[in-house]
């Protein structure tokens, strides 16, 4: 069967991982129209020699191209493939070998129908509608926002979005955390991305700051990879920064990481990321039937205080933690840098007030009817009785009732207000006798408690 090369275009990270993905779905949904294709020996061996040759020519290390492709074509000879009379298996088979050699988590073959496939000017770029679609329906990668207690921000980023199309969301989100004391910014779940991640890191420096850069096979040539002179809105350059990973943070989430990590701007939390430090390209050959695509790893990062990169090991992480708990690790560290920061015993005090709510936020207390006519009462002045709700219904003797949320152990607060808290006390036979309020000022208020009141009052 004849066939042809097209012009490779660069690719990066997770959109070039979701491509491959949904091309498999894809094929899975043509089965019955004749896609993916059969294969006899004479494609395989075609197939074969084209990967052979497209990995010795691009592949970033020579050597280890030479190496890929020895393993291949051995077990080919050997009969290894033999058996596989489906295009898509027997391309994954020849990953799947190809990795092996190679530890190379970037590599991937898979298949295009051809009328998918993408013509030079279109591919995985702000011409490509598709892609734009994808990052519209995700917020440009930005799928959380948000102050948590005790002015510390919280980013969530599950992508890095191509410059062209993410960068008026990022310049919006470091408006909204431009005034926050730490940041924490949350990649476990990104797995790379087109871009940006230089763009964002400028937010943390003072000046135009060189991270990682990028050696490239074809050229020999090394682009230095500087954060931008000028960046619209705030400088976050004295910001405490922690940045959360696991293994499943890959690719240009990496690159984000490491680059911090390495200048000493940001502590990283959380487990060891993934280890892909190789831009790609994506090399295609078109046959009568079908599209065979290789995404080859082409350059290699190189930070330049490290001399290396996270490249098949991943970014170790300054203070380790389980990925489901790194956020935690990582508001308990800032809190602990606030805390050194703080002047005076009401600073301190504040300090120690958010991370109590914060940490009562991550799992929340929900507690019965039961549970909740254990406060019911009245207390000098102050009463508690229960909402149609369920809720916990704080009410003065001025008229006001407030909803309350229960932090755990007997302590509640307000809804909508945390400048105060109610600690339950209880005898030594466990019944609720009096409750303290307590006041973000130091303030201890002690209410005994003198009788019951319907669970439910009237309006």
């Amino acid at each position: 069967m004849p066939l042809r090369l097209i012009a490779s275009k660069p690719c990066v990270g997770l959109w070039c991982v979701m491509l491959l993905a949904g091309s498999g779905v894809a094929a899975q949904e043509d089965a019955d129209h004749g896609f993916p294709p059969p294969v006899n020996a004479a494609d395989r061996a075609e197939i074969l020699r084209w990967v052979g040759e497209t990995l010795s020519a691009r592949y970033v290390d020579p050597e280890k191209a030479a190496a890929m492709v020895d393993e291949v074509r051995a077990r080919a000879a050997a009969g290894a493939y033999d058996a596989i009379g489906a295009a898509d298996g027997y391309l994954l088979a020849l990953e799947q070998d190809l990795r092996a050699v190679s530890n190379d988590k970037h590599l991937g073959l898979w298949l295009e129908r051809l009328e998918d496939v993408k013509s030079d000017d279109a591919d995985y770029t702000p011409a490509d509608p598709d892609y734009v679609e994808h990052l519209r329906r995700t917020n440009y990668g930005f799928r959380k926002v948000e102050i948590l207690p005790g002015n510390v921000g919280y980013l969530r980023i599950d992508e890095f979005a191509h410059p062209a199309l993410g960068g008026p969301t990022v310049v919006a989100v470091m408006n909204t955390v431009g005034a926050v004391d730490a940041l924490i910014i949350d990649l476990r779940w990104n797995g790379g991305g087109a871009g940006l991640v230089n763009f964002i890191s400028g937010y943390f420096f003072d000046e135009p700051t060189r991270l990682n850069d990028v050696w490239e096979r074809a050229s020999g040539e090394t682009s230095q990879g500087w954060t931008p002179e000028y960046l619209p809105g705030p400088s976050l350059s004295e910001v405490t920064l922690f940045i959360l990973i696991s293994g499943q943070t890959f690719s240009a989430a990496e690159d984000f990481a490491y680059g911090l990590q390495q200048a000493g701007r940001a502590t990283v939390v959380g487990e060891r990321s993934k280890g892909g430090g190789h831009p790609v390209e994506i090399v295609r050959m078109i046959r009568d039937d079908m599209a065979v695509a290789i995404q080859v790893p082409n350059a290699r990062s190189v930070n330049r205080n490290t001399g290396s990169s996270w490249e098949g090991v991943g970014v170790v992480p300054d203070l380790e933690s389980p990925a489901s708990e790194a956020l935690t690790a990582a508001y308990d560290a800032a809190a602990n840098v606030l805390l050194e920061r703080a002047a005076g015993e009401d600073a301190r005090r504040r300090v120690e007030w958010a991370r109590q709510e914060f940490r009562a936020g991550l799992r929340p207390v929900a507690l019965s009817r039961d549970q909740l006519r254990e406060y019911v009462g009245q207390y000098d002045g102050r009463s508690f009785s229960i909402g149609p709700e369920d809720v916990l219904l704080y009410h003065r003797d001025i008229g006001s009732t407030r909803p309350m949320v229960p932090m755990g152990g007997d302590l509640f607060r307000f809804e909508g207000y945390d400048g105060v808290r109610f600690q339950f006390e209880r005898d030594d036979e466990g019944r609720v006798v009096r409750v303290v309020a307590l006041g973000l000022d130091g303030s201890r208020t002690v209410r005994p408690r003198s009788g019951v009141v319907p669970e439910s009052p009237s309006p």
